[in-house]
């Protein structure tokens, strides 16, 4: 167990939510979200805002995590570095419960009990919340 382990297990799970939001909302074809001739320009225009929030909040946390600065390695910057990302899985959930809302893209058949976006979400949670608990251990 070490601060380059807890440090590695942040910046992949912020890594691959940025990677993926982009490859599965704007890259992936078919256009299933930012590019889809089916979506409204203003739902674009949140699809956008989506991917751009992740994208600058992960660069955040990775600055936080390998940045120069006097607190670098601190808990507060681990645990903030560990947030950013956790954020964005967090909001999986909540959104869930908005009447019609369905994390299954448009058209997809459902396949497993919930879209696989929502169980990468618990999974990316539990590898922070590892994280988390290693950095705690590593202070005591």
């Amino acid at each position: 167990m070490s601060l380059a382990l807890v440090k590695g297990l942040i910046a992949f799970s912020g890594i691959a939510l940025t990677l993926g939001g982009w490859y599965f909302d704007a890259i992936k074809k078919p256009y299933t979200h930012l590019f889809s001739p089916h979506w409204l320009p203003h739902a674009r225009f949140h699809s956008a805002l989506w991917l751009f929030s992740i994208t600058l909040a992960n660069l955040g946390s990775l600055f936080l995590l390998y940045g120069n600065f006097a607190e670098r390695d601190t808990q507060l910057a681990i645990y903030m570095a560990a947030f950013l990302p956790g954020l964005f899985y967090l909001s999986f959930f909540p959104s869930l419960l908005f009447r019609n809302a369905s994390a299954w893209d448009d058209g997809e058949k459902p396949f497993l009990f919930t879209a696989p976006q929502v169980l990468v979400s618990m999974v990316m949670l539990l590898v922070l919340g590892v994280a988390l608990w290693m950095d705690a251990h590593l202070r005591s």
